[in-house]
């Protein structure tokens, strides 16, 4: 089908530019670096828009893909994280149309940058920060951030918040890595057609 091989061409594509960065990133910091610059690295700004085109793109074909084959794999479920973030971020923030969501999820909407390597595996992610309304903390994964202007508690890392993520956090269903999920992608693709 028509469509879905040139979408499949642009989530390539987008896969392959999202490589090149890493690559670039893990050779100027090394692997045994995790942590996120809150988007000032050059590159990032383009990064955070292959993932909004990323997340789009797989919608759809996802959509189309089940559609149009005998699937046993619930697609939506495989990633739902992907369309979570897709559906809060990147086609219609939730700070826009907040859709029932809680205020940090709606805050953290707009909140845009990649982490790099969190997994200590040399990839970019998005949608890993969470925040609490109730604290007012910013919660990344076992770090501790520069806080100083950003309205949350100086020096707050995710042991000083403790289990007061729940009800009152932003979502925690919408971390995803691209390549990743690129690659899973692959995988189950090519069970029904040729990948190259």
């Amino acid at each position: 089908m028509a469509f879905l091989d040139t979408v499949w061409q642009g989530l390539e594509y987008l896969c392959e530019q999202v490589e090149r960065v890493e690559k670039e990133r893990a050779k100027s910091l090394g692997l045994n670096f995790a942590g996120t610059d809150f988007g000032s690295s050059p590159g990032d700004g383009m990064v955070c828009n292959y993932f909004l085109w990323y997340s789009n793109a797989l919608y759809n074909f996802i959509g189309v893909f089940q559609k149009a084959l005998s699937l046993t794999e619930n697609l939506d479920d495989e990633f739902a994280n992907v369309i979570t973030w897709r559906h809060k971020v990147s086609a219609h923030t939730s700070w826009v149309s907040p859709r029932r969501d809680n205020a940090p999820t709606q805050d953290m909407s707009i909140v845009l940058y990649p982490d790099f390597n969190f997994k200590f595996d040399g990839h970019f992610e998005v949608g890993g920060a969470k925040v609490g309304r109730a604290t007012g903390q910013l919660i990344m994964p076992s770090i501790s951030l520069p806080t100083q202007g950003l309205g949350v508690t100086e020096g707050a890392s995710l042991t000083e918040v403790g289990s007061f993520i729940e009800e009152i956090s932003s979502s925690p269903d919408w971390n995803w890595g691209l390549v990743s999920t690129h690659e899973r992608l692959k995988k189950i693709v090519s069970k029904y057609a040729s990948v190259k």
